[in-house]
């Protein structure tokens, strides 16, 4: 059977039209720019006492008339703040040291909420911004509130948020003026170089919770995300040295294991499993180290890493054939993280429709779960995640404009062992494996533009040749990125980037990965890609481009991307899948002008065509979005939209192209005044198409902060899914022709889930927390009307229920003869229904018992039962779960912060 792979060449007009939008717009909007405002200037005095670092500002060197006159972000932007702010910076060999005084006309009404650190607090606040390098890009940032939390982090890209963990000192005190906070910040901590006299840059934010106001020294206004190149300039240090910068943290955890035994089976002889004993205990010792190699560079190392204080991962039921992503929380991959960015600066905020960024570095790849199993049957235990034997980072700017990063890390060979009728094995499923990564990017012209390359290498080292089969042997990518701002007052910008991968392996594993739902080489009427058996390399391409308007009350953002279909970065990086070139168009007006209804009013529009490289079109949609806050500081978000008729490339598993019907869909967002304190946001999304499908999904999200120590969350959500075709298996079959000679197996899938996040934080200090995470989640999916795809492109079936076909069920099993009396062979499937059910329970103790040393004691309790039964009855599935015994993981965790 041949299928002709052309289309109506106006089905790549789109593309062409965007372009042409694309470039006009770049060309005749600047008059749209925005007026530069002039850098305020701050002077700090050098020290000649002690500075007591309790919040009273007693000392001498705080009596002198300080900085004043914050302007309004929010409510009303550029008006005087309605409460006066005095700043105060002084410095000595040592450190940098900054007082500040909230006034305020009712001192009885200043919020101070005890949390966690780096935890918001949704009270009054203080955060200060130093960009010590003065690159005018990045920054660390330290905050406090008048209760004494703090948090810390950095910023980069001149707007986006980093996470940090800094040793410093703060003090806070209240009085009937207002409130007093007084900061010690070493120069350990901050990046820069030696010269004869500093420049720095430097900003404060103050919050006033019960006002909803947000002031800063100088203005950042509400229609852009601008933030480090228009710190004010602090002036006056001179004569200091950057210090040594060592930090060294050893530390030590204690694990026990408290585990449920296995029901003993018949087919084991009786015996019950050896390797689950109930109880197990293990220590571990290592440690981290941060050494400054001179400048601004950084050497991050780890030795023998441990997260046992890190929160587990929420449960989650993929019916897709993708791999989850889920977000990297382990510190010594989170911290300073944003140096490993790449492709989206310049921009401060871009948009992405039907568009998935491959990444070139995914920290999870390292020490994730093994990926080989054991060759021997029987009773088997196998690690969970794979030993980080050390990893390594160093980061910095060789110079204001010049940032470069490396990262490498070596994890161990792991074994499953076997317990085969008595008989112990040890069967290799994961080599030892070392991953490198290194980032560098130089800015010219104030970061009018830029330019970057990443490179990132995989090495495995088998002793198990057959794991060749499952993994490649080698992985290596490369990109280049940048941007251009197109006028002087950096409106608009460019920014986009380029790269290319490689990966080498045996030939078994070159076809696997070829036949991966990455790339799906074998589908059978595409003749852009096939599957090569003699390969043992595969190499392709990614790009991605944005034109992006960063300031102004008018929006525009415009991209073009594609990945190749060789294109494959899963070895250190991300990647959804390959073969499809991507493009939107998103525009609007924004405005931060009060009127009777409203206090903003954001409305945009969007359209995105997407095609594979065969050129079929498989993704068409338009959107429009309306986003608003009332004068009472309630707010909402509608959005709607239509999806043309395409084609699916990934539907059928590897198999032809399916047509996708067209839908609409609609998602709406209230919430409430977040001064209060219960708040929350109500949400809802939904879609319907004309193949009969519709799904829809509503949450809450409730936060209770029930006094100045404890606060609490709940998120509870439920998702209700009628798919038409919902893709089963893939069954071989000759006499199937008109489907390349296999069976595309599908069903109605009737799905129901119900979860509910669950947290609450007890501060009993600033420096002593416990945090609680729950997690239930019930979902249950009845297949029904089980069928075949009937021909290729088409959304037509062929249904077992109807004759000729005919369809049993015993044993849990269907069998089904696709013709009746025909040629065709009958063939059984098991019962896809599914009653899936979970609880997630962790808790983290931190007590930070000196700057930088740390006490955890982490408890985590799991639950999980699965049935193959399709009923969801609420009732009876948590009494289930309540039955089943968990599994209990203690750990403690003690680290101590030497800093030379």
């Amino acid at each position: 059977m041949k299928i002709s792979n052309r289309q109506d060449s106006s089905s790549f007009s789109f593309p062409k039209t965007l372009l042409c939008f694309f470039l006009l717009a770049g060309g005749v909007s600047f008059a749209f720019a925005s007026d530069s405002t002039a850098t305020r200037m701050i002077l700090a005095r050098r020290l000649n006492e002690t500075v007591v670092i309790d919040g009273r500002l007693i000392e001498a060197v705080w009596s002198v008339p300080g900085t004043r006159g914050f302007v309004q972000r929010e409510p009303s932007e550029g008006a005087p703040a309605t409460e006066d702010t005095e700043i105060w910076i002084a410095y000595d060999d040592d450190a940098l040291y900054i007082a500040a005084r909230m006034y305020d006309s009712k001192p009885d009404s200043i919020v101070g909420v005890l949390a966690r650190r780096d935890e918001n607090s949704e009270s009054d606040k203080l955060s200060i911004g130093i960009d010590a390098a003065f690159d005018r890009r990045t920054a660390i940032y330290v905050s406090v509130n008048p209760a004494g939390a703090i948090e810390d982090g950095t910023l980069y890209n001149d707007s986006q948020l980093g996470t940090w963990d800094g040793v410093w000192d703060v003090g806070v005190n209240t009085d009937d003026l207002g409130w007093t906070a007084e900061f010690r910040i070493p120069y350990s901590q901050l990046r820069f170089t030696k010269q004869q006299r500093y420049v720095w840059g430097i900003e404060f934010v103050r919050r006033i919770q019960r006002k909803n106001e947000e002031s800063y020294l100088t203005l950042h206004p509400r229609n852009d995300q601008v933030r480090v190149s228009r710190f004010a300039e602090l002036h006056g240090i001179e004569g200091i040295e950057p210090p040594a910068r060592i930090e060294i943290l050893p530390y030590v955890v204690s694990t026990g294991k408290f585990l449920e035994q296995p029901p003993v089976h018949a087919f084991n002889m009786g015996r019950k499993d050896p390797f689950v004993i109930g109880r197990d205990y293990q220590a571990t010792v290592g440690a981290d180290a941060k050494i400054g190699l001179g400048g601004e560079m950084t050497l991050d190392a780890t030795l023998n890493p441990d997260f046992a204080q890190v929160e587990v991962d929420p449960a989650v039921v993929n019916l897709t054939a993708y791999e989850v992503r889920f977000d990297e929380k382990r510190p010594f991959f989170v911290e300073g993280s944003n140096i490993l960015k790449f492709g989206r600066g310049g921009a401060t905020s871009l948009q992405d429709f039907g568009w998935s960024d491959p990444s070139f570095f995914y920290s999870r790849r390292v020490g994730r779960a093994p990926q080989g199993t054991v060759r021997h049957p029987g009773f088997q235990h196998v690690p969970d995640r794979t030993t980080i034997l050390g990893a390594a980072k160093v980061s910095g700017k060789i110079d204001n404009t010049w940032s470069i990063a490396a990262l490498s890390a070596v994890t161990d060979r792991e074994y499953g062992e076997v317990d085969s009728a008595g008989v112990l094995f040890s069967d290799e499923i994961e080599p030892l494996t070392f991953y490198g990564v290194v980032r560098t990017q130089k800015e010219f012209d104030e970061a009018r533009q830029a330019i970057g390359i990443i490179a990132t290498g995989l090495q495995r080292d088998f002793n198990d040749e057959r794991l060749r089969s499952i993994m490649n042997d080698r992985a290596v990518s490369g990109g280049i990125d940048g941007w251009v701002f197109l006028d002087r007052e950096k409106d608009w910008v460019i920014t986009g980037w380029a790269g290319m991968s490689s990966v080498a392996g045996s030939r078994s594993r070159m076809i696997s990965l070829q036949r991966s739902p990455q790339h799906y080489f074998q589908r059978p009427d595409a003749d852009h890609v096939e599957v090569d058996s003699n390969a043992t390399s595969m190499t392709g391409w990614a790009t991605r481009v944005w034109l992006d308007k960063v300031k102004g009350d008018f929006i525009f953002n415009a991209a073009f991307g594609a990945i190749h279909p060789k294109f494959d970065v899963n070895d250190a990086g991300f990647l959804n899948f390959a073969d499809y070139i991507n493009a939107h168009v998103y525009t609007g007006y924004q405005t931060f002008e009060p009127d009777e209804l409203f206090r903003f009013k954001i409305f945009t529009v969007a359209a995105f065509r997407e095609y594979n490289f065969g050129g079929f079109r498989t993704g068409e949609t338009y959107r429009a979005a309306f986003e608003w806050q009332f004068p009472s500081f309630y707010g909402g978000y509608v959005s709607g939209g239509y999806s043309a008729e395409t084609y699916d490339g990934q539907r059928t598993r590897g198999g032809p192209l399916m047509k996708a019907l067209s839908s609409q869909f609609l998602s709406a967002s209230l919430y409430s005044d977040v001064r209060k304190a219960l708040r929350g946001t109500l949400t809802f999304t939904g879609a319907t198409g004309t193949s009969g499908g519709w799904q829809y999904s509503y949450g809450l999200y409730v936060s209770w902060k029930a006094s100045k120590t404890i606060s609490l969350s709940v998120n509870p959500s439920v998702f209700v899914n009628h798919q038409v075709a919902q893709y089963i298996t893939t069954v071989n079959d000759p006499i199937a022709q008109e489907t390349f000679g296999r069976r595309y197996i599908f069903a109605v899938l009737d799905q129901t889930q119900v979860s509910a996040s669950t947290r609450l934080n007890w501060t009993f200090a600033p420096r002593l927390s416990l945090q609680l995470y729950m997690q239930p989640l019930f979902s249950t999916g009845r297949y029904s009307d089980i069928k075949e795809l009937a021909l290729p492109r088409t959304f037509t079936f062929n249904h077992y229920e109807r004759a000729p076909a005919s369809l049993s069920f015993s044993n849990n099993r269907y069998t089904i003869d696709p013709d009746g009396s025909g040629p065709a062979q009958s063939f059984s499937i098991t019962n896809p229904d599914f009653n899936f059910k979970s609880v997630r329970l962790n808790a983290v103790l931190r007590w930070e018992f000196s700057p930088g040393s740390v006490l955890y004691v982490a408890w985590t309790n799991q639950k999980v039962n699965v049935e193959n039964v399709g009923d969801f009855r609420f009732g009876k599935d948590f009494r289930t779960l309540l039955r089943d015994r968990p599994d209990n993981v203690l750990s403690v965790k003690i680290s101590y912060w030497w800093g030379m």
